[in-house]
C-alpha cells in the first residue's frame, strides 16, 4: 500500500490568526512584524495584493500600503491556534509531525476513509472552527505532500496520485527542490538544467560538478524519491539548566555575563542534540547571604541557537540581580521545550534557508567539540573566562606579531610552557591585520623561544601550507585557524595541523 502523507501549511498564519481573532480586520490589509525590528513577519492576502510581502521592510510596506495596519503579533495566542488546528488532524490520526508553528505533516495511510476525504475534512472544520484558512497537499512523501500544497496557495488542495510524482515535478524550476537556493539555482540555469525534470534526467558524476556532495540528493528529490519518515511529537523534556558558584563572591558583571554565554552555549548544545527547541529564558542570581532573585523571559518564538540568547543575557542578569551586593552563584535555565519544532523544514523560502544554514553551522560546531573538544573553537566570552594567569601572557606574546615597531626587533625572551600559545597573529594574507610574511612571523617566533604558534588569518586559509613547512622547519608546532564571523560573533576555527597539534 502507498502511503498518504499530508502536508498542511497555514495561509498567511500570524495575520491570519490576528483577522480570525478580531472580526474588524476582515477584509483589511493586516501585517505582523514590529517597528523595532523594521521587518514585516507576516502578510495577510489583501496587504500581498498591494505588494507587502516578507521579509519586506515596515517602512517600505506602508509606503506601498498607507492603510496597513501593523500590528506587534502575539505570539501566545498563535501557538494557542496552532495546537488547536493540529488538534483536528489527531482526531484522524496519531502520526502527526507538528514541522513549525503553521505547517505540519500526518500520515493518513491507514486511516478508515481515502486521504483526500479526510484531509478535506480537516481543512473544512479548521475553516470553521478556527476561522482561517490551510493548504493541503497529498503524496506519497513528504517533499512531494509539501511542494504541492504551496504551489497554488492561499487554499489549495492538490492530491500527487502515486507514481505521478515525477510528471508532477518535471515542469517546475529547480528552487522548488531543497538545498537548491537561489545561488545553486543560477548556476544549474547557466548549465541548461532551467527545470526539474532536466535536474532528474542529468548523471550525478555531472551534478557533482554543480552541486558537490549535494549532488545525489538532491537528484533523488529531483526524481520524487524522498524516504523521510513522519516523526510524531513526544512529550519534551522540562527544562535544561546550569549554575556555577563562584570560588569567591565577585560583582564583575562582565565575567557574570560571559558565564551565561558559556552556559548558553553548553546548553543549547544539548537542545539541538535532543532535536528541541526551548522558548523560556531564566537568569537565576545567589547573594553572598544565600539569598536568591531570577528574571526570565519568553522569546518571540522558539530557538535552538545560543546566538539567539546573547543579546538577552545581560538585560536578564541586571533584572535578576536587584541588590547591588557581590554573587556567589549564577544559574540559567531554558525551558517551556519544544520537540523538534524546526526539524525536516524544507529549505523553500529565504527565511527557511537562512535557519538552515544557521542550524548546519551550528551542527557542525557541535560536531568539531565533540571530537576535538571544546576549545577548538572560541567566541570572545571564552576569553574572558580564560584563567587570570593565562591572558596577560598571551596578550604580551602576541602583541610584537601584530604592530612591530619600525626598524626594531624585540629582545629574547625565555621559552614559554606549552599552554602560553599566541593567538590572533595574522599574516600578510589578511592584508591590512598585518604587514608581516609568514616567514617573518616565524622568525620571530623563533627569537621569542615559543615552542608552538597559532596563526589564524581572517577568513581564509591562504597561508596555511606556507606556515606549516616554516614551522616545521623551525622546529615548532604550527596550529592553523580561521576567524570566523558568525551572527555578528566572532569565533575562532582551529585546525588540527600535520603534526597533530590542536
Amino acid at each position: 500500500m502507498s502511503r498518504a502523507i499530508v502536508h498542511l501549511d497555514a495561509d498567511a498564519f500570524f495575520a491570519s490568526v490576528e483577522q480570525a481573532a478580531d472580526s474588524r480586520l476582515r477584509g483589511r490589509p493586516v501585517a505582523v512584524g514590529g517597528e523595532k525590528r523594521g521587518i514585516i513577519a507576516s502578510a495577510s492576502y489583501e496587504a500581498r495584493k498591494l505588494g507587502v510581502y516578507t521579509p519586506m521592510p515596515t517602512a517600505r510596506a506602508r509606503k506601498l500600503c498607507p492603510k496597513l495596519i501593523v500590528l506587534p503579533g502575539d505570539y501566545d495566542k498563535y501557538e494557542h491556534f496552532s495546537r488547536w488546528m493540529f488538534s483536528y488532524a489527531y482526531d484522524f490520526t496519531p502520526d502527526v509531525e507538528i514541522s513549525s508553528i503553521d505547517e505540519g505533516y500526518f500520515d493518513l495511510t491507514g486511516a478508515r476513509q481515502p486521504a483526500a476525504t479526510a484531509a478535506a475534512t480537516i481543512r473544512e472544520a479548521i475553516r470553521q472552527a478556527l476561522k482561517i484558512s490551510v493548504s493541503e497537499g497529498i503524496a506519497i512523501n513528504k517533499l512531494v505532500s509539501q511542494i504541492a500544497s504551496k504551489l497554488n496557495k492561499p487554499a489549495a488542495f492538490t492530491e500527487v496520485p502515486p507514481g505521478c510524482e515525477r510528471t508532477f515535478l518535471q515542469p517546475l524550476p529547480p528552487h522548488w527542490l531543497p538545498g537548491v537556493g537561489p545561488q545553486t539555482a543560477q548556476r544549474l540555469g547557466s548549465a541548461g538544467l532551467a527545470t526539474v525534470g532536466q535536474v532528474a534526467a542529468t548523471p550525478v558524476d555531472l551534478l557533482e560538478l554543480l552541486l558537490g556532495g549535494q549532488a545525489p540528493q538532491v537528484r533523488a528529490f529531483a526524481n520524487g524519491v524522498d524516504e523521510r519518515p513522519i516523526l510524531p511529537a513526544r512529550a519534551p523534556a522540562k527544562s535544561y539548566s546550569e549554575q556555577e558558584t563562584f570560588a569567591e563572591d565577585t560583582t564583575d558583571e562582565e565575567r557574570l555575563e560571559a558565564t551565561l554565554r558559556r552556559m548558553a552555549d553548553q546548553l543549547m548544545a544539548k537542545v539541538r542534540a535532543d532535536r528541541k527547541c526551548i522558548r523560556t529564558v531564566t537568569v537565576k542570581v545567589r547573594y553572598n547571604d544565600m539569598a536568591e532573585d531570577q528574571a526570565g523571559e519568553s522569546l518571540p518564538e522558539p530557538a535552538s541557537l545560543e546566538t539567539e540568547l546573547y543579546s538577552r543575557l545581560r538585560p536578564l542578569l541586571q533584572r535578576a540581580w536587584k541588590r547591588r551586593v557581590s554573587l556567589r552563584l549564577v544559574s540559567l535555565r531554558l525551558s517551556n521545550v519544544y520537540d523538534g519544532w524546526r526539524e525536516s523544514e524544507l529549505p523553500l523560502d529565504p527565511g527557511a534557508r537562512q535557519r538552515d544554514a544557521q542550524a548546519r553551522l551550528a551542527a557542525a560546531v557541535d560536531q568539531l567539540r565533540a571530537t576535538h573538544g571544546r576549545s577548538v573553537i572560541l567566541r570572545g566570552h571564552d576569553f574572558i573566562l580564560a584563567p587570570p594567569a593565562v591572558r596577560p601572557a598571551a596578550a604580551r606574546a602576541r602583541q610584537p606579531f601584530l604592530r612591530p615597531a619600525a626598524g626594531s626587533l624585540p629582545a629574547p625572551r625565555r621559552a614559554v610552557p606549552d599552554t602560553y600559545v599566541p593567538l590572533q597573529v595574522h599574516s600578510y594574507y589578511s592584508f591590512l591585520d598585518s604587514t608581516l610574511s609568514v616567514a617573518e612571523i616565524i622568525r620571530r617566533a623563533q627569537e621569542l623561544g615559543l615552542p608552538a604558534l597559532a596563526m589564524t588569518d581572517a577568513g581564509n586559509l591562504h597561508g596555511a601550507v606556507e606556515f606549516a613547512l616554516e614551522a616545521k622547519r623551525a622546529d615548532i608546532k604550527p596550529i592553523c585557524g580561521t576567524e570566523l564571523n558568525v551572527s555578528g560573533q566572532p569565533l575562532l576555527l582551529f585546525v588540527e595541523s600535520a603534526r597533530g597539534y590542536n
